[in-house]
């Protein structure tokens, strides 16, 4: 019979809890397809999840936002993907494993020439950072963005790979980001992203132009970022202040997902930009990548399965 490995997580808490089970390979049901993984991105949402900070979630789980594998084998009603044929998907969570079923609905077809690994290397990240432009944000070319004239507040170590991409680096653990854009721009920014919440998110607020907007994300900061959302609603000074949640734009906005990585395939395929991979770890050293990506890493990190 054959086998699959997966990890699981039967209790909360560091790296040391993902265990490397292996147990029979699922079969697909009806409108299911079965994908042989073949590489999966280490995400900040799988270690929320592993330290138990991902609502609603308990033991025993199976990190694993975003994959991307081969069809392996269709169940009854599939028709949108063929056996053989390269797929991604964010399912959010499961994707540490070597194979899963997912909907027929999930899966993207990846263009003939592009890189498994780059492709895993787009669906979260770059689908996130896509969306908040083009979808929520609306930017327009000529307006100043902090995260086009760019800035982007990172850690020292981080301000030669920020310099390289033309944006402007700002240490937002040393100095008040605040003051140091007001340098710049005493007139504000167009549009703030914030993925930090909380006090920063105030901070964020405080450094808009009239009447423009800060868009909250990413994992964790639902709460506080929220309540200091409500606390300026009512505050007539014309700037906007909204959430943005990758799972959520998901499910309601599903067409959004696949026209928005069809279109970032494509770029891809084009060589519009370059995918940045870090490391790239074999499924059974998921703890090592964990740890990596907790101790700060430039780029993505990535995990793949035996071939």
């Amino acid at each position: 019979m054959a086998t699959n490995k997966r990890i699981v997580v039967n209790r909360f808490g560091g790296p040391e809890v993902l265990e490397l089970i292996e147990e029979p390979v699922p079969k697909p049901k009806k409108n299911e397809v079965l994908i042989k993984n073949l590489v999966t991105g280490v995400a900040f949402g799988d270690i929320i999840l592993r330290k138990g900070e991902a609502p609603f979630q308990k033991p025993p789980l199976t990190p694993g936002t975003e994959i991307v594998g081969i069809v392996k084998e269709a169940g009854p009603n599939v028709t949108t993907v063929k056996v053989g044929q390269l797929v991604a998907a964010l399912p959010f969570f499961g994707g540490y494993t070597e194979h899963i079923c997912l909907h027929q609905k999930e899966l993207i077809p990846i263009p003939d020439g592009i890189d498994p690994k780059e492709a895993a290397s787009l669906v979260l990240n770059y689908l996130m950072a896509y969306q908040l432009l083009h979808r929520y944000a609306h930017v327009q070319q000529g307006e100043k963005v902090l995260k086009v004239e760019m800035f982007g507040t990172a850690s020292q170590t981080k301000h030669a790979y920020v310099s390289s991409l033309g944006a402007t680096p700002i240490d937002y653990k040393n100095t008040d980001f605040v003051r140091e854009i007001n340098k710049y721009h005493p007139d504000g920014m167009d549009v703030v992203f914030d993925c930090m919440g909380g006090i920063n998110f105030k901070k964020s607020y405080q450094i808009l132009r009239k009447k423009d907007r800060v868009i909250g994300y990413g994992s964790g900061h639902l709460l506080p970022t929220l309540m200091t959302i409500m606390s300026r609603k009512f505050m007539p000074d014309g700037r906007r202040a909204s959430l943005y949640f990758l799972i959520l734009s998901k499910k309601t906005k599903p067409h959004w997902f696949k026209e928005d990585l069809i279109t970032l395939f494509e770029m891809l395929r084009n060589r519009a930009f370059q995918p940045v991979i870090n490391q790239t770890f074999p499924l059974s050293e998921a703890k090592a990548a964990h740890e990596m990506l907790e101790n700060g890493v430039t780029g993505k990190v990535l995990l793949t399965m035996n071939p």
